[in-house]
């Protein structure tokens, strides 16, 4: 294991950022309407080989390839595990779960990571999102607390009820306090583990 620490951006080739993910699917419909519901992205073009999708000025943001027989993967099959979209704020992120639970959409965990504070939503085909809102404002900020070392004891996070971050929010407490690392942090995620639970809490299953 090595100590958790953010480096400083090298030289030579790197991407400027991601471009898009592409799904495969037997059920496009079901998909580009989920996505353009919890994501809040719009269609760019329809095709019978191809769907494009994108929230901003993008060409697309996200593709998806409508293919007859496609089965959804499982939980143990290799392979992507989630991706991940930063939201600007709490109260944007809490406002989004009224909404997407006003519409029947609930997230399937809601956690404090130390790093960020996330909620996780499956799409019909079970691939899973993760909306962000990350903890601190600098990557100094960040190494400080890993020079805690209480990353290295738990980088999984804390399991933490959004009705109970909406309500913290929604009372105007101030986000840079609710973003703090859970007080619970070091001691979770040995518990879990004592508790033979630890691959229930990353799949969420």
């Amino acid at each position: 294991m090595t100590k958790a620490h953010v480096p400083q951006a090298r030289g030579g080739f790197r991407p400027a950022e991601y471009a898009h993910i592409v799904l495969r699917t037997a059920q496009p419909d079901a998909l580009v309407d989920w996505y353009c519901t919890v994501l809040g992205m719009q269609v760019v073009m329809r095709h019978p080989l191809i769907i494009f999708l994108t929230w901003d000025e993008s060409q697309d943001r996200m593709a998806i390839l409508p293919t007859q027989g496609a089965v959804p993967s499982t939980r143990k099959t290799t392979g992507m595990d989630h991706a991940a979209f930063e939201v600007g704020s709490l109260k944007e992120l809490t406002g989004h779960y009224r909404d997407l639970k006003a519409k029947g959409f609930v997230p399937v965990r809601c956690v404090n990571h130390g790093v960020a504070t996330s909620l996780y939503y499956r799409d019909p085909d079970d691939n899973e999102i993760e909306l962000s809102v990350g903890a601190f404002k600098s990557a100094a900020e960040l190494n400080t607390w890993f020079s805690t070392g209480l990353f290295e004891v738990n980088p999984l996070g804390v399991y933490i009820d959004p009705e109970a971050l909406c309500a913290r929010v929604e009372s105007g407490e101030p986000e840079s306090e609710i973003l703090k690392p859970h007080p619970r942090h070091a001691e979770f995620l040995a518990e879990l583990m004592s508790s033979g639970l630890e691959d229930t809490w990353v799949r969420g299953n």
